[in-house]
């Protein structure tokens, strides 16, 4: 198998794609920011006084570190906006770009998932590669995520 697409990066499946990527971890802050916030609220009214740092914390992980993992994380990803070359074969995977090129063996990758609009492979620590799909058929969609799966690329269906 041997497919190439060359495609723009498109931030609107780039934000989708580190969304999901990220959703554990943002998750987690999420829920400690709004316990520290409850703690404070709690701590209030049981009268013993407002606690600022802690409702700064809470907001801080509650609001600040989410948005900063996401927005930060596009703009990172969004940083060289060439057309991407990706090709995929029964070695891997190779992006490259005008600045750049990256090969990974499908061993590298540590999971697969199959957005609207994309197929993303994992390579763990919120790093992925994106894989567009407008303009694949859905036998080559098919033949893509068939090939990571039969390399041991544990793989899931979204949406």
């Amino acid at each position: 198998m041997f497919l190439q697409i060359i495609a723009r990066p498109d931030p609107r499946l780039t934000a989708e794609a580190l969304r999901h990527g990220l959703r554990r971890p943002v998750l987690l802050a999420r829920l400690a920011g709004w316990a520290l916030l409850g703690l404070a609220l709690l701590l209030q009214l049981h009268g013993d006084g407002l606690n600022f740092t802690m409702l700064v914390a809470g907001v801080a992980l509650a609001v600040v570190v989410p948005m900063f993992l996401l927005n930060g994380g596009v703009r990172r990803a969004l940083r060289d906006a060439s057309p991407t070359t990706v090709e995929i074969s029964n070695d891997g995977v190779a992006c490259s770009s005008v600045e750049s090129r990256h090969a990974y063996a499908w061993n590298a990758f540590t999971n697969l998932d199959h957005l609207p609009g994309q197929i993303v492979l994992g390579l763990g620590a919120g790093r992925f590669v994106q894989i567009p799909t407008r303009g694949l058929t859905a036998e080559q969609i098919h033949q893509v995520l068939t090939t990571a799966t039969a390399h041991g690329v544990p793989g899931r269906r979204s949406k």
